[in-house]
């Protein structure tokens, strides 16, 4: 397989590309300036020399390579590592003959190690994610250099392969620094999301309860009902926590924060899914909102509800209505074009009538 999809690649594989991109650019930069250079600085002869092949051949190859990246990128590909890989393999080979058809021509071994890394120094750069790639690239040059510094010019060889291996591994460790960047940067990148995440959850959630919060709800509500089917039905449930303030006044608010956590308990464990929102509305009042119910849903996720916290059993001696904590309940069915607020109200009318009826209980209005 030659080439990937963009939902197949990872982060590594997309930055590669766009040093791949610069790198063909310096390739073009670089072959047009030795492509001149035959005009400028070397007596026409009537056949090309070699280095003006190989350059014009280095010139077309990265216009090539250009068109099909930009063909690529509209579309939405990627090569795959084993191209790229190749692909370096030829850019290795064809700068290797290049060099050393240079040293030919102007015997300046110095020249030629400066002209090399200069090549290597981009090359370490746009592939720095993929050592792989740039040994496929790097390896045909330095065996020619190292060849062309011990066989063809045998004055001075000890001299200029250490300076050539000093500043080769001066170029190369570059890649580590580099390195060490991109990790930093993503460590700096995971932590500002995790931050992002939390300062958004803060701003959704109730920290108390963990439960949704009322600002969440209007956009959880206004998001879902523009998606959904105007014969869908949503109802929205209020629950009011009953005689919380005799439980505050008996108990203490650190016991009232805890009863009020436990209650949040028993209604997320009461919802169906992960559609049904549970909201702390304020206080000591909560919201479910249920998203394609229907009358007998919407009253079994009350019964669960009152039932999961009858089960809980939380003391409450200065209640009128039982030994435990209870609940009054309240829900509304929504109509298409039926606002929030409008909604509330409707749930909320029938909330008051389960408190004044007694409480401990759940009315509905779904007309």
């Amino acid at each position: 397989m030659l080439i990937m999809d963009a939902g197949k690649v990872n982060k590594d594989v997309i930055l590669t590309r766009t040093g791949c991109i610069w790198f063909l650019w310096l390739n073009i930069a670089y072959s047009l300036y030795l492509c001149l250079r035959y005009f400028f600085y070397d007596d026409l002869v009537p056949s090309l020399p070699p280095i003006f092949i190989l350059s014009l051949l280095l010139m077309l190859f990265s216009c090539w390579n250009l068109l099909l990246t930009s063909q690529l990128i509209k579309q939405q590909l990627y090569l795959t590592r084993a191209v790229l890989m190749l692909c370096a393999v030829i850019y290795g080979v064809i700068w290797a003959l290049i060099l050393h058809q240079l040293y030919r021509a102007t015997h300046d071994i110095e020249w030629v190690m400066v002209i090399s890394l200069l090549v290597l120094f981009p090359a370490v750069i746009a592939f720095h994610l993929s050592l792989n790639v740039i040994a496929a690239f790097v390896l045909p040059i330095i065996l020619t250099l190292f060849i062309n510094i011990a066989v063809l010019n045998p004055l001075h060889v000890l001299f200029h392969l250490v300076a050539y291996t000093l500043a080769l591994g001066v170029v190369l460790s570059c890649r580590n620094v580099m390195m060490e960047w991109v990790r930093k940067a993503e460590a700096s990148e995971q932590q500002n999301a995790r931050l992002i995440q939390k300062l958004t959850r803060l701003a959704d959630h109730d920290p108390l309860t963990g439960l949704a919060n009322k600002r969440y709800l209007r956009e959880y509500f206004h998001a879902r009902t523009a998606q959904i089917a105007a014969e869908s039905q949503v109802y929205l449930i209020m629950i009011d926590v009953d005689h919380f303030k005799r439980y505050n006044d008996v108990y203490g608010h650190l016991k009232g924060d805890e009863c009020l956590v436990k209650v949040a308990r028993c209604i997320s464990d009461s919802v169906r899914n992960e559609s049904d929102l549970a909201v702390r509305f304020g206080g000591e009042e909560f919201a479910v909102l249920l998203l394609n119910a229907t009358p007998e849903i919407a009253s079994q996720v009350c019964e669960r509800i009152k039932t999961t916290l009858e089960k809980r059993a939380i003391p409450h001696e200065s209640s009128d209505t039982a030994e435990w904590v209870t609940l009054s309940q309240g829900a509304a069915r929504w109509q298409p074009g039926m606002s929030l607020d409008s909604l509330i109200t409707a749930a909320d009318q029938q909330l008051y009538w389960s408190k004044n009826h007694g409480r401990n209980q759940f009315s509905f209005y779904s007309s």
